[in-house]
């Protein structure tokens, strides 16, 4: 007797999840790529692991991914940017420190234009200056 898919495998059937820190990055060939934070894809994926899949990839699909509330998405993809203002923050400061370009992203203007913060300069060792010698003017 054939095996029956899950909700998770038929929804990642064709496409790749890559785990990166706390990060997700969800992507589907022909169809984008999402990220998600780690805690809210391991709940999805417990959740769609124990149902069924319907034989329908896109209907599956779109089933999984209505369990995420915070979701990052590249311009034209199969799911919309969506959580509030404070969960997307801190999903594009995660994304920033992983390395990803939020240019790329569909995020709203003002997350996407906060630059990371600057790395502290190295001091840099300067030599003692010498002391002037005694009678000798000073500028």
């Amino acid at each position: 007797m054939a095996r029956t898919l899950s909700l998770f495998e038929s929804a990642t059937a064709r496409g790749r999840v890559i785990r990166q820190a706390d990060l997700v990055c969800m992507v589907v060939d022909g169809g984008g790529s999402i990220v998600v934070p780690m805690q809210d894809f391991l709940q999805a994926q417990k959740w769609a692991q124990s149902k069924p899949a319907s034989g329908n990839a896109v209907t599956d699909r779109g089933r999984f991914l209505e369990q995420f509330a915070t979701v990052v998405a590249r311009p034209g993809s199969f799911c919309q940017t969506r959580g509030n203002d404070k969960q997307l923050g801190s999903l594009a400061k995660q994304m920033r420190q992983a390395g990803y370009d939020l240019n790329e992203w569909s995020l709203p203007p003002e997350l996407k234009s906060n630059p990371p913060p600057p790395a502290p300069k190295p001091r840099a060792a300067t030599p003692a200056a010498d002391p002037p010698e005694p009678g000798t003017p000073t500028p």
